[in-house]
C-alpha cells in the first residue's frame, strides 16, 4: 500500500520504458538483485552487492595465478598471455555489476568470457592436432559465430535472456570438445580437474537460468551463485591448462601420452 501524499507513480518501480527486450540502458539484464529504479536518486550506492563481491572472485583468481607463476612467465605464455583477459574480465564484471551505468562494463563482463573459451579451445586443439591442421580452428571460430547467430536472431527477439544462456553453453561445448579429446589422448591424465570444472558449470549454469525465478528462495536472487560456481570453474580449469602447459607437446603439437 503507498503511503500517504505519496504519487503511486512515484512508489518504487521499475522504470519500464528503459527496458528494451529485458535490457537496461547498459545492454544488462535485469536480474532479481538489480533495484526497481537503478538510475534514481534513491538508488542503492552499490546497485547489485551479492553480484559485484561474487564478480570480484575473477580478479583474485588472475592476481593469484600471476603471483604464482611470477618469474616463469616465458614456462607459461598461454596461461599468462589469458590472465590479463580474465583480469579485465573480472573488474569489468565487478564495476557492471557495481554501478549498472554503462554498456562498456557490460562489454568488459561479457567479451573476455568468449575471449578466454575460445582461446581456450584452439590452444587444446592445437594441443591435439598439431600445426598443421589449423583449420581446425576456423571450424571451432565458424561453429561459435554460427551457433550464437542464431541462438540470438531466432531466440533472442523473444527471449533474449535464453538465448544469452544458450550462447554460454555452446561456448562450453567449444572448450570442452577439445579438451575431452586431449584427454583421451592422454588417458585422462588431469582429467580430475575438468571433471570438477564440469561439475562445478553445471551448477553456475543452472543457478544463472534459474535467477528469475529465485526470488522466494533468495531475496537477491542467484545470479550471485553463477559467479561464484563459474569462478570455481575457473580456477579449475586454469590448473588443469597449467598441467597441461607445463608437459612438453610430442612431435607436430599434439600432447604427448
Amino acid at each position: 500500500m503507498a503511503q500517504p501524499g505519496v504519487d503511486d507513480e512515484q512508489v518504487t518501480q521499475p522504470d519500464w520504458a528503459l527496458l528494451t527486450n529485458g535490457r537496461l540502458p547498459d545492454w544488462g539484464p535485469l536480474y532479481v538483485e538489480t533495484p526497481a529504479n537503478v538510475y534514481g536518486p534513491d538508488a542503492p550506492p552499490v546497485a547489485e552487492p551479492w553480484n559485484t563481491v561474487t564478480a570480484s572472485f575473477f580478479i583474485w583468481i588472475a592476481a593469484a595465478w600471476l603471483w604464482r607463476v611470477r618469474g616463469r612467465y616465458r614456462e607459461f605464455p598461454f596461461l599468462v598471455c589469458c590472465m590479463p583477459i580474465l583480469l579485465a574480465g573480472g573488474i569489468g564484471g565487478t564495476l557492471f555489476h557495481g554501478t549498472r551505468a554503462s554498456p562498456l562494463f557490460f562489454l568488459l563482463d561479457v567479451v573476455p568470457i568468449s575471449l578466454l573459451g575460445l582461446a581456450g579451445s584452439a590452444y587444446m586443439a592445437y594441443r591435439f592436432v598439431g600445426r598443421r591442421r589449423a583449420w581446425v580452428l576456423v571450424l571451432i571460430l565458424i561453429f561459435y559465430a554460427v551457433c550464437n547467430r542464431l541462438f540470438f536472431a531466432v531466440i533472442g527477439p523473444m527471449n533474449r535472456q535464453l538465448s544469452i544462456n544458450l550462447s554460454y553453453a555452446s561456448l562450453a561445448v567449444v572448450v570442452l570438445v577439445p579438451v575431452g579429446l586431449v584427454l583421451w589422448r592422454t588417458r585422462f591424465r588431469h582429467g580430475g580437474w575438468v571433471v570438477a570444472g564440469l561439475t562445478s558449470f553445471a551448477l553456475a549454469w543452472f543457478f544463472r537460468l534459474y535467477d528469475q525465478q529465485s526470488a522466494g528462495t533468495f531475496p537477491m536472487g542467484s545470479h550471485w551463485l553463477w559467479h561464484t560456481f563459474g569462478a570455481v570453474t575457473t580456477a579449475a580449469m586454469v590448473q588443469f591448462f597449467y598441467k597441461v602447459e607445463g608437459e612438453a607437446p610430442a612431435s607436430g603439437g599434439a600432447t604427448q601420452s
